[in-house]
Order: structure tokens, then C-alpha cells, then sequence
């Protein structure tokens, strides 16, 4: 069985907004805000049989439940991949590169203010950052991990507003 170690919630549903907030279970078992969290916008296939699913490296992933197994192999360093996400493979939450660019996965950044004006895409602080994130998360699951049976995993949810809760489609993929 796995234990709700991460949590997203994204700042809006099934839009171009790739903005939530990202959240850690203490050791007390509270969970704390740790950062932002960035991802692509929701991109669907437009015709075909992956109509209405989200798109392969173009896409967030859709809202759910995931268990969360860590690597270490590779240039990105410590992160953690996303499990049985359906059509999609390799989504990860790892550190950020100064670009912010992303095929599909979730990045933990942290700034006092989200405006394009100050985000600054390309500053070394950005990739800095993420790190020092990455860290604490990994210092976070290593302090937790044997405390519980099962997988870590990752709930992404959203905020969603009055007006299109009759619209709201949990299943999409």
C-alpha cells in the first residue's frame, strides 16, 4: 500500500496555466508548502484514438494518484519517477534547468513572485534553486521511507472554479 508522501495542487484545471503549489509530509505527518510546482500546459490529442488524451512530452499529466519510485541514474541527479501513469512514461519531479524546459514533468521552483518579469527564464538562479529543492526532498523521503510498508506517492490535484465544477471530467487521461 503506498503513503501520500508529495502533494500538487495546480493553480487551475485543463488550462494553459502551469502553475500549482507543492506540498511535503513532515515528520509529524502534517503536510507543509514547500515550493511551486511548473509544468506544461494541458495539451490533448485533437482527433484519433488518443482523442481528449493528454499529449506525450507536450502535456501535464492528468490528476491522480501515483506511486513514486526514486533515481539516481543520469545527469538530472536524485528525483523521483511517477508509476503507472497509463499512456504516458518516464514523468518525473526532478530539479529544474535554468531554461525551465520540461517534456512531461514536474518541477519544484521556488520564487517569491511567479511574474514573468521577475521568473527571468535562463537565470542561473532557477536551476540553483531546484537543487537545493530536489535536496530537501530527498532528505525528506530518506527520513520518512522506513517508516512506512509501500511506495511513496505523488496526489496531484486542482483548484477549480465554481463556474466549471458541472464541467469537471476526472478521467481524463
Amino acid at each position: 500500500m503506498a503513503w501520500e508522501f508529495i502533494r500538487v495542487v495546480r493553480d487551475e484545471y485543463k488550462t494553459s496555466d502551469g502553475w500549482g503549489k507543492m506540498y511535503i509530509r513532515t515528520e509529524g505527518g502534517e503536510f507543509e508548502w514547500l515550493c511551486f510546482s511548473y509544468e506544461l500546459p494541458w495539451t490533448v490529442f485533437s482527433s484519433g484514438t488518443n482523442a481528449g488524451r493528454s499529449r506525450n512530452n507536450l502535456s501535464r499529466i492528468r490528476l491522480g494518484s501515483y506511486e513514486l519510485m526514486p533515481r539516481a541514474d543520469g545527469p538530472k541527479g536524485w528525483r523521483i519517477e511517477l508509476q503507472n501513469t497509463g499512456h504516458r512514461s518516464n514523468i518525473q519531479i526532478h530539479r529544474a534547468h535554468r531554461s525551465m524546459y520540461i517534456e512531461g514533468c514536474i518541477l519544484p521552483v521556488h520564487f517569491n513572485a511567479r511574474s514573468d518579469d521577475f521568473l527571468q527564464k535562463g537565470s542561473a538562479m532557477i536551476q540553483t534553486q531546484s537543487v537545493a529543492l530536489m535536496s530537501m526532498i530527498q532528505e525528506r523521503y530518506e527520513a520518512l521511507y522506513t517508516r512506512f510498508s509501500g511506495n511513496p506517492a505523488l496526489t496531484i490535484s486542482a483548484t477549480l472554479p465554481a463556474q466549471l465544477f458541472d464541467d469537471v471530467d476526472l478521467n481524463y487521461a
